[in-house]
């Protein structure tokens, strides 16, 4: 009976250190100005995949100061009110590289969560840069 209880106690802490070790690797956010010129400026967010392929991102910028996007060659992007959603199909960001997307604000300063999604749902919990 010991061995029973044992066992499915040591299962139970692998699993949950294997989703502490996926839970930890989020992609990395690198945040610059390109050019600016009165009150408007073009921004750089580069992301970095860590363990898993993003086929998804989700930008929201409660100030609403983004008023426009650039989308990444293969990516398609929407913008509306304070939200900005980058999606594609077949070019996603593969693990260890990264992709860079280019939004126009008002606001270089204002703070962004970013959201990540695989091919099938979110995987990473919101980061603010």
């Amino acid at each position: 009976m010991h061995r029973v209880h044992f066992a499915l106690l040591a299962t139970a802490a692998l699993g949950a250190l294997a989703a502490v070790s996926v839970l930890a690797a989020e992609p990395a956010l690198e945040k610059r100005v390109l050019t600016e010129d009165e009150g408007t400026a073009v921004i750089l967010i580069e992301i970095r995949a860590a363990n898993h392929d993003i086929y998804g991102v989700t930008i929201v910028d409660e100030s609403g100061s983004i008023t426009d996007i650039i989308a990444p060659k293969g990516w398609a992007g929407i913008s509306s009110g304070d939200r900005v959603v980058f999606t594609t199909t077949d070019r996603p960001i593969a693990e260890g590289r990264s992709v860079a997307f280019k939004m126009v604000t008002t606001d270089r300063g204002a703070p962004l969560g970013v959201t990540f999604r695989d091919a099938q749902s979110m995987v990473h919990s919101k980061q603010t840069i």
